[in-house]
């Protein structure tokens, strides 16, 4: 009898040997495949901080007065001037009333002028400065007036009206003051959200109905620039946009084909941009601390017909692998790495499977080792991949493995080799009619 136990004891021992036995090569076949990649992937440890692209965090604002123009002490006249001209006994030709007009702006209505709506009268007749620059008095005939100040043409009148005679010595009275400044008519596009109320989402929603806007502005000379354009549209790009703009060019030669902010990017900063195709100038509004600004003082002016184009912000990273897969958005100011992406896509690295500890109420062993090890599939600037392979372990207290993620990344959560033997062992023993088998016989 005794025997008999003892061989029955044997033989469950070699069952249960060779049942731990086979989950063992069940789950290290489930993961060879990961394993090979693993190992051709190069630890997070050993790259460059700087191999990639500047910290968010770290990056700074561009000083906004670079978006704007420098005003100029005196209105230099130009063609679309409206000047208000009043020249004794000759314009007007009668002197029994003077007229007075009320200057005023003609921009848009939701565009506030720097010094108020309210400005004050002035005595004479409006006169538009010509295309060529001229204005035509009466007697006096055409007069090239392009390029002075105010003064500088009362003064060229006083001079021509001597030539001809037509102003009485000691009666020289000329009054030239600018009514309505010229404006450039720009058109400012906008993918950011132009509504002020602010939406919240879970973070793995992906927005995919979204409206922008889009406006037409008059700008005044010396404020047709890129700063006054974002004031008069609702502001600075918000988190949903990214933090850059493009100014394109009226009439600048690009072909008629359909272009997104990629294809606007690279014309930029690629082999299609520089001198080759002038007429899209990228304007970053961060960048590296220290670093030159990448525009001309002169890129920021706005002439009639350019547009501004806002682009929409589209960064995410693939959470695939033992994570719940989705595309997750990234912040926009803020950086993010390995383990706070694991965490916004709705996973734990400390959790079994990346969940809580719910799998075990039903009594069961599930998972006790909880994946650590997650592989990085990026994209190099060039088009080429690069997976990267990061450690949980150590990335807890070792800041080299706790690497930033970036825009299109795909972020694959998987187990260790021998946390998956070990769990795949656990779970094969942990069957009941194993536990019941070894109950009976010792009973």
């Amino acid at each position: 009898m005794i025997q008999s136990n003892l061989s029955r004891t044997e033989l469950m021992t070699k069952a249960t040997m060779a049942m731990v036995a086979v989950g063992l090569l069940a789950s290290s076949g489930c993961h060879y495949r990961m394993v090979s990649s693993v190992c051709h992937a190069v630890p997070a440890s050993r790259l460059d901080p700087n191999l990639f692209a500047c910290p968010r965090e770290d990056m700074a604002p561009l000083p906004y007065s670079a978006l704007g123009q420098q005003r100029p002490v005196d209105h230099m006249i130009d063609a679309g001037d409206t000047l208000n001209a009043y020249i004794y006994g000759v314009f007007p030709t009668s002197v029994d009333e003077t007229p007075v007009q009320q200057r005023g702006q003609a921009i848009n209505q939701r565009y506030y002028p720097p010094r108020g709506n309210v400005v004050a009268p002035s005595a004479g007749l409006p006169i538009t400065v010509d295309a060529d620059g001229t204005i035509t008095l009466p007697l006096i005939g055409k007069i090239s007036v392009a390029g002075m100040t105010t003064q500088q043409a009362i003064e060229k009148i006083l001079e021509k009206s001597r030539e001809q005679q037509v102003l009485k010595e000691g009666k020289e009275q000329v009054t030239l003051e600018l009514l309505i400044p010229r404006v450039k008519r720009i058109v400012v596009l906008r993918e950011d959200t132009p509504s002020p109320a602010v939406t919240l989402a879970s973070p793995q929603a992906v927005d995919q109905i979204h409206r922008g806007s889009g406006e037409v502005v008059d700008l005044p000379v010396y404020e047709n620039d890129v700063l006054h354009a974002l004031a008069a549209t609702g502001g600075l790009p918000g988190t949903d946009a990214a933090r850059e703009l493009y100014v394109i060019r009226a009439g600048a030669g690009l072909n008629n084909a359909f272009m997104s902010a990629d294809k606007l990017q690279s014309i930029v900063t690629g082999s299609e941009g520089g001198a080759c195709n002038p007429g899209v100038i990228r304007i970053p509004l961060a960048g590296c601390p220290c670093e030159a600004l990448p525009f001309m003082p002169e890129d920021v002016v706005l002439e009639d017909g350019d547009t501004v184009f806002i682009p929409r912000r589209n960064e995410y990273f693939i959470a695939a692998g033992m994570l719940p897969g989705g595309r997750v958005p990234l912040p926009r100011d803020e950086d993010v790495d390995v383990i706070e992406a694991i965490a916004m896509a709705n996973g734990s690295a400390g959790g079994p499977l990346g969940r809580d500890g719910g799998v075990l109420a039903g009594g069961n062993v599930g998972n006790m080792r909880e994946p650590t090890q997650v592989l990085i599939l990026r994209t190099l600037p060039d088009g080429r991949q690069i997976p990267i392979r990061v450690d949980l372990d150590r990335a807890v207290y070792d800041a080299k493995e706790r690497i930033r993620i970036q825009p299109d990344d795909v972020v694959m959560l998987h187990f260790k080799p021998f946390s998956a033997a070990f769990n795949g062992t656990f779970n094969w023993i942990s069957g009941n009619s194993i536990v019941a088998a070894i109950s009976r016989d010792n009973d």
